[in-house]
């Protein structure tokens, strides 16, 4: 059995060379490809089974969220917490078919990492989304894995790649320690990529400075927990030949919301990694009384092959909305607990 701390993780996945970067999007491409076709079969008991996860809420209004899931050869416990303030504590644990636990992982590290390659599975699907500039909502672990993998997945520098990326938050503490543990590194690595960082606190101009930046964005990361929306629908750029971006990944509870429903309503298109799941649990699809078959899960896209691509005649702006799956935790911990022994990281426990 095999501990990997935060620590043991965030150096695995940010040593990830661009082929392991990519066989592990391609790992999570089936994975979700493979939890909506086995919704769809009938016959016989499914491959994978996985209860709406159990959320706990205290007094001190911390959440705690309980997520089991099984793929028939494995299986996965995540159990992380929220507090009110600082950031995701938790764990996943990884069991073989037989029950034998395999290994436990640091949650934050491998949650963050698995929401964003869930977004870029689907952005770099899309066939006429060519990303200049770049506009991220949020200063945690979410907006650094989302900012590494762009930059990873993405083509850099020049026409028809990203250029220019900006920052937005309303604290400006966390916005301070993402430059200085994330951005910071990411200037030296990308000199030929602009990045603004701009916190709403003590920033009389912040409104202005969002509308300017969201004017010109190619795409568009919402990474916040907010109850209120980050933007106007009058913000965005108006249709101009190519397609808008926009992934949708912090809000997980009903009261939460991160665009106003006339932005969600402006989408040609709606991309989840979960319709159940989302209609129960994002803030977004609830105020906006979205159906069911107004949604279309990411499963069904890349069940058609690696290859497949979304192809959009000058649509406006296309929406992934995506409140996380025990599933991607399961897939992601097997991968970075293989990857952790070849590379001698964490600590083995035996006759556990």
């Amino acid at each position: 059995m095999l501990v990997l701390s935060e620590t043991d993780v965030s150096a695995i996945l940010r040593g990830l060379s661009a082929e392991h970067a990519t066989q592990l999007l391609d790992t999570l491409c089936a994975a979700l490809a493979g939890f909506t076709k086995d919704k769809a079969q009938s016959d016989g008991p499914p491959l994978i089974h996985q209860p709406q996860r159990t959320a706990i809420t205290t007094r001190h209004n911390a959440t705690t969220l309980i997520m089991p899931v099984s793929n028939t050869t494995a299986q996965a416990v995540k159990v992380v917490t929220l507090p009110q303030k600082g950031p995701v504590k938790g764990s996943v644990s990884v069991f073989a078919a037989n029950g034998e636990l395999k290994g436990v992982l640091n949650a934050a590290e491998v949650t963050a990492f698995r929401t964003a390659l869930t977004t870029m599975t689907l952005l770099t699907r899309c066939q006429n989304v060519r990303v200049e500039e770049l506009v991220v909502f949020g200063a945690g672990k979410q907006v650094e894995w989302h900012l590494r993998l762009a930059l990873k997945f993405l083509p850099v520098g020049g026409a028809g790649a990203v250029r220019k990326i900006a920052i937005f938050n309303r604290g400006a503490a966390r916005l301070l320690d993402l430059e200085r543990d994330v951005l910071s590194e990411l200037r030296r690595c990308f000199p030929e990529v602009a990045f603004q960082a701009v916190a709403e606190e003590g920033n009389a101009a912040y409104k202005q400075q969002v509308r300017t930046a969201l004017k010109g964005a190619d795409a568009i990361f919402c990474c916040t927990p907010s109850t209120t929306p980050l933007f106007a629908a009058s913000d965005l750029p108006p249709a101009r030949g190519k397609t808008l971006f926009m992934s949708l990944i912090g809000s997980y509870k009903p009261e939460m919301q991160e665009i106003d429903t006339e932005t969600l309503q402006s989408a040609v298109q709606i991309w989840v990694d979960a319709r159940e799941e989302c209609l129960v649990e994002a803030g977004e699809l609830i105020r906006a009384k979205v159906e069911p078959d107004e949604l279309t899960e990411v499963g069904e896209l890349f069940s058609q092959g690696p290859t497949a691509k979304l192809i959009y005649d000058e649509t406006p702006l296309i929406i992934f909305k995506c409140v996380g799956l025990a599933l991607m935790d399961l897939v992601i911990g097997e991968a970075l607990l293989e990857m952790g022994k070849k590379l001698g990281k964490g600590i083995q426990v035996d006759d556990f």
